[in-house]
C-alpha cells in the first residue's frame, strides 16, 4: 500500500516521478517498488506513458492528480496523440488513463532512429534541478523526437545510459543516478533553435478536444501560399517539397529528415507522425496556433477532402443520399448499440469511426447529412456511460445462467477493471435501484 508519492515536478515524465517514489520510499529492491505500483509481477515501467497501476496506487495518484491530466501533462501523449482524429485521441486519453493497453494499438510510433536511443538530459537543467529540487529529473521535452537542444539554455542535450524504450524494463533509473557533470555545450545555430523551440511550443500547446480538422486539411492550408501547391489546389509538387525540406533540415543535425514517402502519406490523412508534421509545417513558415488551434472553415476542409478524389469525383445530391442512409444507419447503430447486430450479443460504443467505416463515408461528410447526423448524436455516448451498460449485460447474462457469479466472472466477459467510480453513477440511466445495488453487491473497486 503507498502511503506517500513525492511531489511531481514541472513538465517531468511519470516514469521519473516513479523512480524518485522507488528513491523516496525506502524500499530495497525494484521489485518490491514495482509490486507497490502495478498489479503484476510481469508489469514493466513505460518510459514515456503510465502502465498498468494497481487500485492502491491508483487511489493515492488520484489525490495529486486526475489521472487524464497526468497522462497530458506528464506522459508523451501530446506527441503522439496531437495530429490523429478526435475520436481517436479521446479514446487513447481514456484507455492510457483508465484501461490496460499498448500504446501502439492507440495511435503510431514509429522506430527510434540513432540519437533517440536513450532518454536525454541537460547538464544545465541538471544543476537547476538540484539547485531548486534537491535532485535531478527526467523532463518531458527533452525526450521529444528530434529534439537535440534545450530550448532553455539553448545547449546541446547529452544522452545518458537509460534505454528510451519501454520493453521489458524492470529497473527504476532515477535521472539523478544518470546525470552528466560535463561543460554544457551552446548551440550557435540560430535556425537550430528556432525550430526546436517552435518543436516545444506544439508539444506544449492545450490539446483540442472539441474540433476535428484533419491534419491534411490544416498543411493544406499552409500550402496553398507557396509554390508547393497548384493555384487551383488540384496538385501538390510533393517531389519539390520534400527535396526543398531535405536541403533545408540536412544541417541541422537532426536525427531523421522527414522522407517523401512520409510526407506523401500526412499529406494523403496516412500518418500523423509529430515530427514529419511540425517538420513540414515549419518549413512552410506555419504559425504553432495553426497547428494546435486551427479555425479552417468547413468549406475549406472539404475542399482538401476533395482534392483526393478529384479524379472519380462527381456532384453528389447529398440530401438524397442522406435520406437513404439514414435509415440504413438507425438499424445499424442500433444493433451496435444493443448488441442485436454482434454475434456474442455484446452492446458496444456507437463511434464516429464505426459509422464512417460502414457506410462507406469519407471524412467530414457527414456534416452534410443532417438526418443521419441526429440518429449518429441519439447514439452517442461517454465511455463510462458505455461501459454502465456493458456491464449490465454482462450482469444480466450470466444471471440468466441460473450459477452463482462474482465479479471476476463479469471481469472476464469484459475486460473492464479500471475507473469503476465514473462507471458507477451510470449505471442508474439504464436499469432500476435494485438492479444497480445488485451489481454494486458484487462491484471490487
Amino acid at each position: 500500500m503507498i502511503a506517500y508519492m513525492p511531489t511531481i515536478y514541472p513538465d517531468e515524465l511519470v516514469y521519473s516521478w516513479f523512480c524518485r517514489y522507488y528513491v523516496h520510499s525506502g524500499c530495497f529492491s525494484h521489485k518490491m517498488a514495482l509490486q507497490e505500483l502495478f498489479c503484476k509481477k510481469s508489469d514493466y515501467l513505460n518510459k514515456e506513458f503510465i502502465g498498468n497501476l494497481n487500485h492502491g496506487a491508483i487511489e493515492q495518484i488520484e489525490k495529486i492528480f486526475p489521472l487524464d491530466e497526468l497522462v497530458l501533462n506528464h506522459t508523451m501523449f501530446p506527441q503522439y496523440a496531437r495530429f490523429i482524429f478526435l475520436e481517436q485521441k479521446e479514446t487513447a486519453l481514456y484507455r492510457l488513463a483508465h484501461d490496460t493497453c499498448d500504446a501502439h494499438h492507440l495511435f503510431p510510433i514509429l522506430p527510434r532512429n540513432d540519437g533517440e536511443q536513450y532518454l536525454r538530459l541537460c547538464p544545465l537543467c541538471v544543476k537547476e534541478d538540484r539547485e531548486i529540487y534537491g535532485e535531478a529529473y527526467w523532463h518531458r521535452k527533452h525526450q521529444i523526437r528530434n529534439m537535440r537542444i534545450c530550448t532553455k539554455h539553448k545547449c546541446r542535450l547529452m544522452e545518458s545510459s537509460v534505454p528510451a524504450k519501454s520493453e521489458q524494463s524492470f529497473t527504476f533509473c532515477p535521472a539523478e543516478s544518470y546525470t552528466y557533470d560535463g561543460e554544457a555545450i551552446f548551440e550557435n545555430d540560430s535556425l537550430a533553435i528556432q525550430y526546436m523551440e517552435y518543436l516545444v511550443s506544439v508539444f506544449e500547446s492545450v490539446m483540442d478536444f472539441e474540433s476535428d480538422i484533419p491534419i491534411s486539411s490544416i498543411l493544406y492550408d499552409g500550402m496553398s501560399r507557396t509554390k508547393y501547391l497548384k493555384p487551383s489546389g488540384r496538385s501538390r509538387y510533393t517531389k519539390m517539397l520534400a527535396d526543398d525540406m531535405g536541403e533545408f533540415y540536412g544541417s541541422m543535425g537532426i536525427c531523421s529528415v522527414a522522407s517523401m514517402y512520409q510526407i506523401q502519406r500526412v499529406l494523403l490523412e496516412n500518418l500523423y507522425d509529430f515530427s514529419v508534421v511540425c517538420q513540414i509545417a515549419f518549413f512552410l513558415g506555419m504559425r504553432v496556433e495553426e497547428l494546435t488551434a486551427s479555425s479552417l472553415t468547413k468549406e475549406r476542409i472539404q475542399q482538401e477532402q476533395d482534392s483526393h478524389y478529384m479524379r472519380n469525383t462527381a456532384p453528389v445530391d447529398w440530401d438524397l443520399l442522406d435520406r437513404e442512409t439514414a435509415p440504413v444507419l438507425e438499424k445499424f447503430a442500433r444493433g451496435v448499440y444493443d448488441g442485436t447486430g454482434n454475434e456474442n450479443g455484446r452492446p458496444e460504443r456507437v463511434s464516429e469511426r464505426i459509422v464512417y467505416r460502414e457506410m462507406g463515408l469519407l471524412g467530414h461528410q457527414l456534416e452534410n447529412m443532417p438526418r443521419c447526423k441526429v440518429v449518429f448524436e441519439k447514439y452517442t455516448e461517454s465511455y463510462p456511460e458505455s461501459w454502465a451498460r456493458k456491464i449490465i449485460w454482462a450482469y444480466q447474462k450470466l444471471e440468466e445462467e441460473d450459477k452463482p457469479f462474482y465479479w471476476t466472472d463479469i471481469r472476464k466477459i469484459l475486460g473492464v477493471k479500471k475507473n469503476m467510480q465514473e462507471i458507477v453513477p451510470c449505471l442508474i440511466k439504464y436499469v432500476d435501484e435494485d438492479m444497480v445495488e445488485k451489481i454494486l453487491n458484487l462491484i471490487v473497486f
